[in-house]
């Protein structure tokens, strides 16, 4: 019986180990991930991220220039773990969205990609469902992020509330965005 305790002990330990923010890397917070924060310039970016971490891109948007940084940390599996996205595209730009690309980055509760909709659910309040861009996503307002979800099984575009979105789902990505946000589509800005 004791080898038993013993083996589910050491699985519970790396079950939430797993789901720990990894040291060194910043955390997924309200408005930002470590010094990157919503709003702030692009010349207060530049400081705070060294060139070699960097890379200017145009994510082309609707159809439209957007330029954003893609951001490499030490640790992490992808050359873009974090996507920076500037506004406007010409002049003196600031950062409206900040999108988390990494399995590791995790909010101080642990949540980042690779969750499951119940582990969202019993970290944060689940406020409502919305979609775009080809992903339908959770957005939870405490952190001011929407957290996009696989949908290979699932078929999620008609799902109302995030109530009906099954405990299993896992989170493809991480959104962070400010409350009013001004956003550019080929009709014009919308702000949302």
């Amino acid at each position: 019986m004791a080898p038993l305790r013993f083996a589910l002990l050491a699985l519970a330990v790396t079950a939430l180990a797993q789901r720990a923010p990894a040291p060194g890397l910043p955390l997924i917070e309200r408005h930002q991930v470590g010094v990157i924060q919503l709003g702030m310039s692009e010349e207060a970016l530049l400081k705070a991220i060294p060139a070699d971490r960097r890379e200017l891109v145009d994510l082309r948007l609707e159809g439209m220039p957007a330029p954003a940084w893609l951001v490499r940390y030490a640790g992490t599996t992808r050359p873009d773990a974090i996507v920076v996205e500037m506004w406007p595209a010409t002049g003196a730009r600031k950062v409206y969205r900040i999108q988390v690309r990494d399995p590791t980055f995790r909010t101080a509760k642990g949540i980042g990609i690779g969750s499951t909709v119940g582990e969202l659910r019993a970290a944060y309040h689940l406020d409502e469902m919305t979609g775009g861009e080809g992903s339908v996503a959770i957005v939870v307002k405490e952190l001011w992020a929407s957290f996009s979800l696989d949908q290979n099984g699932a078929d999620l575009w008609g799902t109302r509330t995030p109530a009906q979105v099954p405990d299993s789902v896992k989170i493809t990505g991480v959104l962070l965005f400010s409350r009013i946000v001004t956003v550019p589509t080929a009709s014009g800005l919308v702000r949302r």
